[in-house]
């Protein structure tokens, strides 16, 4: 046996930890995988609630306060949810880390399907008004007969005579209204049938091959991201000195800090609190979690700072003929109402219309649909003699019975907002009790080891300090959204916020109270809080080999730290402790086997004993 051989028998793996370093490079940092999951994190964060940051119209989000919150809280949650998931290669609920992360992800699976009937009332929406766009004459631009409302065409005319006006009395803000404050027969009808055919949608779609849904992540990916680049072109050429205007007021960084704001928007992008993305077993293992993260986390950034100064730049150019009031003020409106009216200010407006519900449908579409495909996979896992297609269908199902009254009752912003508040608060909440008992109860060290012997590299400081100190960031946010809603004068935000989080902190603790009682009763509480002999690869032998890793055995160092020049060369003052369940192959008898050695070093002592015998007779 060679070098080599036995250094490959003592630490062999589906990863040897002990190749070198170029092999190591090759299965480690792929591009395909860093690619797949960029194309992920970017539809995981494709929401409607993500779409406008930073223009400072409604959501007035500062650009330097969401970098540092993305960078510091999401970044690092991100990394250590995904490298769970490569790891583990599971979608389950944790219960082998800790049995008590099992009540924790079914509060995060309520979340995530709260969450999803919310966007998809905004689904609803964007395709009502996409298909509006392809008439002629879209029906935002149109004034009833004998009605008081002003067309774009009147407006232009008003302002070209140094004449403003409100937006209320424009026809866009008087079909807003009729669209969604009046609930009149024609009206329900249409938004009923669109909701029925979103659903379709999302079964169709998340009913496809797994690779044939990578696929299409990647098509929406590169699709609102040529488009987005392609809009902000058109709009400097036509629009140059708005254009500079927007960019100016977006990278202003006075005024007071948004950290909380921030906070909750990062939570959405990154999946804190919620299930969060999930590769479907299609990436490698073994991708470098956080070169992926990093290189996403930029990305997504620089397609949200392009899309608010679209925004931005269409408000700017509004605003020279219309006067914008603190009630119109809302992201509901912003989408439904200010954006597509200010398009026809602007030459070739049908562009910047289907841009806008174009790149909000088909991102909030592909982004509903992955958030029913992480619900069906988690109750697959749960609900194993189920077939996944079955899930999907039947989370459909109730998702269409459960999203009609929703859209009924809650047609505008102000309502919305009053569902998101328990949603605000109990994410950073879960998010941070899961990451306590990751890095306080599992340990920090457990982890990082786990990632060493995984990707064969040590996390280092900046990833250790995040890990430690992100519950405790995540409570404090969790606090101030309690004081939010403590705050809130509307009675009715107040009690549907405190209602929900009721909802979820029971649901959590019984099923954390199920498992407790399940140990108790086989007198084991201790293993409460132990990890479980089946956490880890996939792969049993992984298992065993993590369970008996050792970075002292790796290295080939002493147990003294004593100072080895070469990693290749023993202590010449203590033999080197091999893992115990290290075994060697059953060729030892070849030239240069550990144990060849010692056989030869034995034979030769034997042999010079045995010259030496005569002299020691002769001497007697």
């Amino acid at each position: 046996m060679t070098r080599s051989t036995a250094m490959i028998e003592l630490g062999s793996s589906s990863l040897s930890l002990l190749s070198n370093k170029k092999d190591s490079q090759d299965s480690h940092f792929r591009w395909q995988s860093i690619l797949k999951f960029i194309y992920l994190i970017s539809t995981y964060s494709a929401s409607l609630y993500n779409f406008d940051l930073f223009s400072k119209v409604c959501v007035n989000v500062r650009l330097i306060d969401f970098i540092f919150v993305e960078s510091t809280v999401g970044l690092s949650y991100l990394c250590m949810d995904s490298f769970i998931k490569q790891f583990t290669r599971r979608y389950d609920c944790y219960r082998f880390m800790s049995p008590l992360l099992r009540g924790i992800s079914y509060g995060r699976f309520l979340q995530s399907a709260y969450y999803l009937l919310l966007n998809v009332s905004y689904v609803v929406d964007c395709l009502r008004f996409m298909i509006g766009s392809f008439r002629e004459v879209p029906p935002w631009s149109m004034c009833a007969p004998n009605s008081s409302c002003l067309s774009p065409e009147d407006v232009m005319y008003l302002c070209n005579n140094n004449k403003t006006i409100k937006f209320s009395k424009t026809s866009a803000g008087k079909y807003y209204q009729e669209a969604f404050s009046t609930m009149d027969r024609n009206a329900l009808t249409t938004r009923l049938f669109m909701t029925g055919v979103v659903w379709m949608l999302i079964f169709f779609i998340a009913s496809v091959a797994e690779d044939t849904i990578i696929k299409i992540f990647k098509l929406t990916f590169v699709v609102r991201a040529v488009s987005t680049l392609i809009t902000m072109v058109f709009l400097l050429i036509s629009v140059e000195d708005h254009a500079s205007q927007a960019f100016s007021i977006i990278l202003d960084i006075s005024g007071p800090s948004t950290l909380m704001l921030a906070a909750r928007h990062t939570c959405y992008a990154y999946g804190i609190g919620l299930l969060g993305p999930y590769d479907f077993g299609l990436m490698s293992p073994y991708t470098m979690i956080d070169t992926a993260a990093v290189i996403s986390v930029a990305m997504f950034t620089l397609l949200a700072f392009l899309r608010s100064w679209i925004v931005k730049t269409l408000v700017l150019v509004m605003t020279e003929c219309i006067i914008l009031q603190p009630q119109d003020l809302k992201t509901h409106i912003l989408f439904y109402a200010i954006l597509p009216f200010s398009a026809e200010f602007l030459h070739a407006h049908k562009l910047y219309v289907f841009y806008l519900y174009g790149n909000m449908l088909m991102g909030t579409l592909i982004f509903v649909t992955n958030l029913v495909l992480l619900l069906s996979k988690f109750l697959s896992y749960e609900f194993r003699s189920v077939k996944q297609i079955y899930i999907v269908g039947l989370l459909c199902c109730l998702g269409l019975a459960l999203s009609v009254p929703l859209l009924i009752m809650m047609s505008n912003l102000s309502q919305k907002k009053v569902l998101t508040f328990g949603i605000d608060m109990m994410a950073t909440y879960l998010g941070g009790l899961f990451v306590a008992i990751v890095m306080w109860l599992y340990g920090l060290g457990r982890f990082a080891t786990d990632i060493q012997y995984w990707l064969a590299f040590r996390p280092t400081r900046f990833w250790t300090i995040s890990w430690a100190l992100l519950p405790v960031a995540l409570f404090a946010m969790t606090i101030a959204s309690f004081v939010e809603i403590l705050t809130l004068e509307d009675p009715m935000a107040k009690w549907t916020a405190l209602g929900w989080v009721a909802f979820t902190l029971l649901l959590v603790g019984i099923m954390n109270l199920k498992v407790m009682v399940g140990f108790l009763m086989r007198n084991n509480l201790a293993g409460l809080f132990k990890a479980n002999k089946h956490y880890g690869p996939p792969d049993s032998e992984d298992r065993k080999r993590r369970l008996y890793y050792s970075e002292f055995t790796r290295q080939r160092k002493c147990r003294h730290n004593c100072l080895v020049i070469d990693d290749w060369f023993d202590c010449n003052h203590k033999t080197i402790t091999l893992d115990n369940k290290t075994t060697l192959s059953s060729s030892s008898s070849e030239d240069g086997s550990l144990l060849n050695i010692y056989d030869s070093k034995t034979a030769s002592r034997l042999r010079s004993i045995g010259a030496l015998s005569p002299a020691i007779q002769i001497q007697t």
